[in-house]
């Protein structure tokens, strides 16, 4: 298997759906065929990371049916970037099957996804031995999307809140272990362009693309929080990243380099 080691003091990557958008708009989105792995989820500060490393994606019909590369974190302060897993969606009325080559880092082999009316309703995370061991809910307000996840004895609350351009402004993200509360984090999503999301038609990939498909446009700043409510004793830690893209003579992000 093709792999490239990159070792990193990284505390982590953004990790890993449209708010308002039919089925019809979304066909109209980008469809890349290449995203370098540097532009999809390192901030500028990891500058050394190759650019040429790419994501690669396929399309039939304008439904995402492939995509290659992934990020691992295999022990704390190492990322790798490996080009040979990928992942096959099918397609059959409102659900979407997905078959991973290799474990994700989530746990899952296979997951499948419910739609209506063109947005994610549910998602169930299936291991290697074909046993559900997560699944995520989705409900849709004004300017907001709630998602709930459940995983074993933990609960995941994710509220994702738009400005009126459309644009991912904030999430919050409350953990819980046993019905009690954990952790909480806060997001705030800054610095749009004007230009297209490449990675609208791409949400189901990872939950890093899924945040980044959220937005009309795209953010370059993330500032962040996170508290742990078990010990309020204690200051929250905090982050702040910034994202260059560069663009074409169209205003359009250059998603990959020569």
């Amino acid at each position: 298997m093709k792999k490239f080691f990159y070792i990193l003091c990284i505390a982590g990557i953004f990790s890993s759906c449209d708010n308002d958008e039919s089925t019809a708009i979304v066909d109209q989105e980008l469809q890349p065929e290449k995203i370098s792995a540097f532009i999809a989820s390192f901030p500028k500060s990891y500058s050394s990371i190759d650019p040429r490393l790419t994501y690669k994606f396929s399309y039939e019909n304008g439904l995402l049916k492939k995509a290659s590369g992934k990020i691992m974190s295999p022990t704390p302060g190492i990322t790798t970037f490996m080009t040979d897993p990928y992942c096959l969606f099918s397609y059959n009325n409102d659900k979407v099957s997905i078959q991973h080559s290799e474990v994700e880092a989530n746990g899952a082999v296979k997951e499948v996804c419910t739609m209506e009316n063109g947005k994610l309703k549910s998602r169930y995370l299936y291991n290697g031995i074909d046993v559900l061991f997560s699944e995520k809910n989705y409900s849709y307000q004004t300017d907001k999307i709630v998602v709930y996840e459940k995983q074993y004895t933990w609960e995941y609350f994710t509220t994702y809140l738009f400005d009126s351009n459309q644009n991912l402004i904030k999430s919050e993200k409350l953990e819980k272990s046993g019905g009690i509360d954990s952790k909480l984090t806060t997001t705030f999503y800054s610095n749009f362009d004007t230009a297209k999301n490449p990675f609208k038609k791409l949400y189901l990939c990872n939950d890093n693309f899924y945040e980044k498909s959220l937005s009309k446009n795209n953010y370059r700043t993330v500032d962040y929080t996170v508290q742990d409510l078990q010990n309020p004793q204690f200051p929250p830690g905090s982050g702040h990243s910034d994202w260059t893209y560069f663009y074409d003579s169209d205003g359009q992000v250059i998603l990959t380099w020569q």
